[in-house]
Formats: C-alpha cells, sequence, structure tokens
C-alpha cells in the first residue's frame, strides 16, 4: 500500500487537496466511489439516512454534487450543498461529523455562528441550520464506540479543533477519496480498506478529542427556537392567510421586536421573508408531485398568493423558472 496517499500532513499535500476538491477536481465515479449530482427536488432523498430535510432558499448556480466512499465500518461523502434552511436530525444510534471544506463562515445552528467549527450529530438533534450560500462538507457516518469522547456527545456539538488538526482531518478526507477514485483496486483488498478506514478515524478523533466544544447553551437560543417554531405552526395552520409581523408576534405571545430578533438569529431573515420563502417551497413541493400540480393558479391561491403576476416574479427569481415550467417538466416526468 502506498502510505504516501494516506501520510497527508507532510509536504503541503493536505492543502493542495483539499483546494483540488473544491470543485470535484480529481474524483471521478470508480468502482469504489459514487459520484452523483442532484437538484434541489432531489436532493432530499439523500438525508433520509439523517432525519433531516432541506429547503431551498433560492435556486442559485451551485451544481449540487456528492461524492460517497463505503468503508466497512462508515461512510465518507463530500457534498457541494446549496442557499438552504436545513432541519433535523435523527440519527438513532449512529453518528455523523460534518467537517468543512471550504472557507465559507457564513452557515448559522439553532442561531449559532459554525465557522469553521465541526459538527458533531448523534442521536436526536432539534436543529435548524441556515446556509445563506453553497458550501463544501464532508461527511462521516458510523456507529461511534462507548467510550469517551463518544458516550458524551449526544445530540449535536460544535467542536473548535487547532487550525493544524483541522487541515490534517481535511487532507485526510481529500486523499482518502482520491484514492477511491483513483486507485479503487487498493480498496478491493480488505486489508487495505481497513487501513483507510483506521487513518481516517484516527485522524478524526484526534482532531475531536483535541477540540473545544463552543456549543452555546444560552436560554435565549432555545427561547428563540420555540419562538420560530410557534410562528411556523401558526402560517403552516392556514396557508391562505398572510399575518402581519404585529399579528403573529401576539399569537406568539412575543414583542415585534422579538419576533424579529428570534426569527433573524435562527433563520437569516426577517418573518415576512421566512413565511414566502416556506410558501414558495411548498407550492413547488405540490406542482412537482402533489394534486394541485393540474393548476398554477390553485396552488398559489392555496399558499395565500393571490396576485398571479406578483406570485410567478417571485417563483422565478427563487427557482430560476416560472411555476408553469415547473409543472409542464412535473407533468411530462411523471406522464
Amino acid at each position: 500500500m502506498d502510505q504516501s496517499l494516506l501520510n497527508i500532513t507532510r509536504d503541503g499535500a493536505n492543502k493542495s487537496a483539499a483546494e483540488r476538491l473544491l470543485s470535484f477536481q480529481g474524483l471521478k465515479p470508480s468502482s469504489a466511489l459514487e459520484l452523483q449530482t442532484y437538484d434541489i427536488d432531489h436532493f432530499g432523498d439523500s438525508e433520509k439516512y439523517a432525519g433531516a430535510s432541506s429547503m431551498p432558499l433560492s435556486s442559485g448556480s451551485t451544481a449540487i454534487m456528492r461524492a460517497r466512499l463505503s468503508l466497512p465500518n462508515l461512510s465518507l461523502s463530500l457534498v457541494k450543498t446549496f442557499p438552504r434552511i436545513i432541519r433535523g436530525y435523527q440519527l438513532a444510534h449512529a453518528a455523523a461529523v460534518v467537517v468543512p471544506m471550504d472557507q465559507v463562515t457564513s452557515t448559522r445552528i439553532n442561531g449559532q455562528s459554525i465557522g469553521s467549527s465541526i459538527v458533531v450529530l448523534k442521536g436526536a438533534s432539534d436543529c435548524l441550520v441556515h446556509e445563506p450560500v453553497g458550501r463544501l462538507i464532508g461527511v462521516i457516518y458510523f456507529t461511534p464506540p462507548a467510550c469517551e469522547p463518544w458516550s458524551s456527545l449526544d445530540g449535536y456539538h460544535l467542536l473548535s479543533p487547532a487550525s493544524d488538526m483541522l487541515a490534517s482531518l481535511r487532507g485526510q478526507i481529500s486523499a482518502t477519496l482520491e484514492t477511491a477514485a483513483n486507485d479503487p483496486d487498493l480498496l478491493n483488498e480488505p486489508a487495505s480498506r481497513a487501513a483507510v478506514e483506521q487513518s481516517l478515524l484516527s485522524v478524526m478523533n484526534a482532531a475531536i478529542a483535541t477540540s473545544v466544544d463552543s456549543r452555546s447553551a444560552h436560554a435565549t437560543t432555545s427561547t428563540y427556537l420555540r419562538i420560530v417554531a410557534e410562528m411556523e405552526s401558526l402560517i403552516r395552520h392556514d396557508l391562505t392567510i398572510w399575518h402581519k409581523t404585529t399579528e403573529m408576534a401576539e399569537r406568539v405571545g412575543v414583542s415585534v421586536r422579538t419576533l424579529q430578533s428570534a426569527t433573524q438569529a435562527i433563520c437569516g431573515m426577517s418573518p415576512h421573508r421566512y413565511s414566502r420563502v416556506l410558501r414558495l417551497w411548498s407550492v413547488r413541493r405540490q406542482l412537482r408531485t402533489g394534486p394541485a400540480r393540474r393548476s398554477v393558479k390553485a396552488c398559489a391561491i392555496a399558499h395565500g398568493f393571490w396576485h398571479l403576476s406578483e406570485f410567478a416574479a417571485s417563483y422565478r427569481a427563487a427557482f430560476g423558472e416560472l411555476p408553469s415550467e415547473t409543472l409542464h417538466r412535473s407533468l411530462r416526468e411523471h406522464g
């Protein structure tokens, strides 16, 4: 086995490998590596294992891609994402370690900036993630051992490793995926597969063991999450009604300022915009899969969009196409 493929901490190989992966350069499908592209309508299928769901904020220009390698006791994925809000997670007895592979620092989880932290998800986690721009992440999914540090990492945690440890982990992920793409025969050998897996786990465990847990446990976070949940429940109860911000605040039992602060902190936008994003995504899902797909007008009105020209403009701005185009494509796909 060529140990240089795994010893990514030498000669700056970790940095160059990570840079190549920013555009998935150097990755190609192989007998060991699965490479897929998605659109915003089908990306959800790839999230089911984690009990999560994404709601796009815009169609954007980011190509949604996923490279996936299965090893004996874990799976390793590289995901190029899109602007979105993510809800979840339900991982049962598994854990997922999410590693930032680029320099995007604007993502927030439950109102707290992720920055360049590693996110550890284990068991059930009540999370709302605001990802305003697409980014590149590595995801290690596995069943954790019943020992420290894993036994005390239930829920979600933001772990801030030293910069050299994060660089080492990023490089290990990059080198492992490039090996799967360019030398898949190596991974057909049980001993080599076990060595690759152990090397990845060792670097990951070292990064986590030396990290500082920066998750915020402030009461304000829990309060804001509750406020957003209650506001969303109110919106979804009757989508034909557009509640004013003052009315939503009154129904939720908080001041207008508190409602605005909660929605901005957790979702990265105003209550009115969040209401619009929810409705537009719900319209799109119905146009693609629901019984209302036979009529754009009926679907729009059912979601409170009474002015069809304004609705069509908002829909096009969000998804890059008119609602009629979404409907026609759906009808063609489903006969």
